[in-house]
C-alpha cells in the first residue's frame, strides 16, 4: 500500500441531509475518498480492502499527476447482519484528464443516487433499465463475464487441439456458450 498510495483524503460525505433527499434503509451514507497515487497502475485489491473495512458505500477518486479515474464497489448488505456489506462487483472509468471527470448526482433518495453513480461509472458494462434492479444487472454482467472467459479458454484449447473429433466437441460447446451469452445479454 505504501508503494502505491501517496495520500488518502476523505473529501466528501453524501447523506440524505446534505443532499436534501429522502433517507434510505439500504444506503445511509456515501463517502468520497480522494486518493493520490505514486504510480498510475497500482494494486486494485488495496481499494477492495478499504471498501470492506469501512461499513459504508465508498466512491474513490484516484489521481495520478493531472489524470483521474473513478472507482466504485457495488456493495450489498448481508441479510441478517446490520452494518456489514459484501462487495459484489467493482467498476471503474478509464483514466481521463482531471477537468473531464464528472458525475451527475440524480435520484430522490440516497439508494437511487448510489445506483446512478454505479451506472455512470460502469458505463457500457451495465445497461440501465428502470424496471430492473441494479443488483440483478450486476449479477447478469458477472455471469456474462464468466461465459466470455470460458469461451476464450475453449477457443484457445480448440486452436491447440490436433484431433478433429475433439475440435468438433469444443466447437459445439463454444456454440452453446455463445447462445447462452446472447440470452444473458438480452436480459441486460
Amino acid at each position: 500500500m505504501v508503494d502505491d498510495i501517496e495520500q488518502i483524503v476523505w473529501s466528501h460525505t453524501l447523506t440524505a441531509e446534505t443532499l436534501n433527499v429522502n433517507t434510505s434503509d439500504k444506503v445511509r451514507q456515501i463517502d468520497v475518498l480522494n486518493v493520490t497515487l505514486k504510480k498510475r497502475e497500482c494494486n486494485e485489491k488495496i481499494f477492495e480492502v478499504i471498501a470492506k473495512a469501512i461499513p459504508r458505500h465508498i466512491l474513490f477518486l484516484l489521481r495520478f499527476k493531472n489524470e483521474c479515474r473513478l472507482l466504485i464497489h457495488y456493495k450489498e448488505a448481508y441479510e441478517n447482519v446490520r452494518g456489514k456489506y459484501r462487495i459484489v462487483e467493482s467498476y471503474s472509468t478509464d483514466w481521463q484528464p482531471e477537468e473531464e471527470v464528472s458525475l451527475t448526482i440524480t435520484g430522490l433518495d440516497l439508494e437511487r443516487i448510489y445506483h446512478n453513480l454505479v451506472y455512470q461509472i460502469a458505463g457500457n458494462k451495465l445497461t440501465k433499465e428502470s424496471v430492473r434492479e441494479l443488483g440483478k444487472a450486476v449479477e447478469q454482467h458477472k455471469e456474462a463475464k464468466k461465459i466470455r472467459n470460458r469461451i476464450a479458454r475453449l477457443e484457445d484449447k480448440m486452436r491447440k487441439e490436433i484431433q478433429f473429433n475433439l475440435q468438433l466437441q469444443l466447437s459445439a460447446e463454444i456454440k452453446a456458450l455463445k447462445k447462452q451469452l446472447l440470452d444473458t445479454t438480452d436480459k441486460e
